[in-house]
């Protein structure tokens, strides 16, 4: 934390376009992920910048050297709704498909915060373009999901996938196959997600970070842990699809408190026993679905399966009479998926999982939720405006105006 601890209040040089930087000061974000290694808030280092004209900007920064994490800037990019001075929604894949009059290249180390908010790209994604970011080279990131069906090959394109090749390759054909166009498309209506191999927290496969109310990160994560498998994937997929899919209800949608942005609200916002309860019901029915999806079961059990006690004396015993129970004839996508978890949840042994504690078990929980009548509704959401991205110059509702253009300028950043 040597960075927060020399930081200074400072005045920096405005770039071409005049944004000048009038002080920073540290700040924190807090979020929450879902996974059994990941339990509890985790803190992100940041930086508030506010410009000359009284804007501020709260941007996440690596706390050792004060640099902005390329992380973070696909983040940026793929929050749809931040970005844009206009305040309007942006188009990912229109920006990612069109040249911008200017280019800005990643410094060494990467952006400070001043640095990024002067070249004006923090505040308008769709105005420029960062060199493998948001540039029409950085295609490399976010490739289509060749194996999908044509109508969701790019849809690929709004998951940017930190890994190494084979791994990608893998995620892609993963996605392809256990998800249907529908549930892909959903998975991205309302921005990108970022799918990276890194450290899930102790004793995790893999967790889910939300979108959430109590941080300025507004772009869901993935991670991988070390010798991820299909079910690890599929599981913290079927988390996000819970979580952002508004046409799921009931046992299929997050039990989970979220707000009118679609934001995860804090667990200091719950009642501890009543957070622990819906949080068991959460991966419960998650572990359910993702025994619906995945082609064959993994070699180990679950690590959820510790925590139940009936269909078998083992938890590799009661993980297997799950996936028979659930997988009778082959197995399933979409709304057929769901209403499998629905119609059989009541007999899986992770139906009564109780991980965490104090909280009442997944099917006490689910039954208790039912009898209130508060469970999740299904919401028909609104028909989108599509935008023609064949055409040189893109304006309009979704707020996206790059354009290609012979005279581009590529801004090198400071060494």
């Amino acid at each position: 934390m040597e960075f927060f601890k020399l930081m200074k209040r400072r005045e920096a040089s405005p770039n071409k376009k005049g944004n000048k930087v009038a002080y920073v000061r540290p700040g924190t974000d807090y979020i929450e992920a879902l996974g059994s290694g990941s339990a509890g808030r985790k803190k992100i280092p940041t930086v508030w910048v506010t410009a000359k004209n009284g804007d501020k900007f709260e941007i996440p920064v690596d706390p050792k050297t004060g640099r902005v994490p390329q992380e973070y800037l696909f983040a940026r990019f793929l929050s749809i709704n931040q970005g844009s001075r206009n305040g309007k929604e942006r188009n990912i894949l229109i920006d990612i498909g069109k040249e911008a009059d200017m280019i800005h290249e990643i410094p060494d180390g990467g952006f400070t915060p001043q640095q990024l908010i002067e070249t004006g790209w923090w505040q308008g994604v769709n105005e420029s373009d960062i060199e493998g970011i948001d540039d029409t080279g950085a295609r490399a990131f976010a490739r289509e999901l060749e194996d999908a069906a044509k109508s969701a090959q790019a849809q690929g394109m709004k998951m940017v996938l930190l890994m190494p090749d084979d791994s990608q390759k893998r995620v892609r054909e993963i996605l392809a196959r256990d998800f249907n166009v529908s549930e892909v498309k959903k998975a991205v209506r309302n921005g990108g997600i970022i799918i990276k191999e890194g450290n899930p927290g102790r004793g995790a496969a893999g967790c889910y970070i939300p979108m959430q109310e109590t941080s300025s990160l507004k772009t869901p994560v993935i991670i991988l842990g070390k010798n991820w498998d299909e079910e690890t994937l599929v599981h913290e997929f079927t988390h996000h699809l819970r979580h952002v899919d508004q046409t799921r209800g009931g046992l299929t949608r997050t039990p989970l408190k979220l707000n009118a942005g679609g934001e995860r609200v804090s667990s200091r916002a719950y009642d501890t026993r009543e957070y622990n309860s819906a949080v068991n019901l959460e991966e419960a029915a998650t572990v359910a679905e993702s025994l619906v999806r995945i082609q064959a079961p993994s070699k180990g059990a679950n690590g959820y399966y510790t925590a139940t006690k009936i269909h078998g004396d083992t938890p590799m015993e009661r993980y297997t009479h799950d996936r028979n129970t659930l997988v009778t004839d082959k197995p399933l996508r979409g709304r057929k998926a769901e209403k499998q978890v629905t119609g059989r949840f009541d007999d899986t042994s992770i139906s009564h999982l109780g991980y965490y504690r104090p909280g009442s078990n997944a099917a006490n929980y689910y039954k208790e939720r039912k009898a209130r009548g508060t469970l999740p509704v299904p919401v028909k959401p609104l028909k989108k405006k599509k935008a023609d991205a064949t055409k040189g110059t893109v304006s309009g509702p979704i707020g996206a105006t790059a354009t290609k253009s012979p005279n581009r300028r590529i801004v090198r950043g400071k060494r």
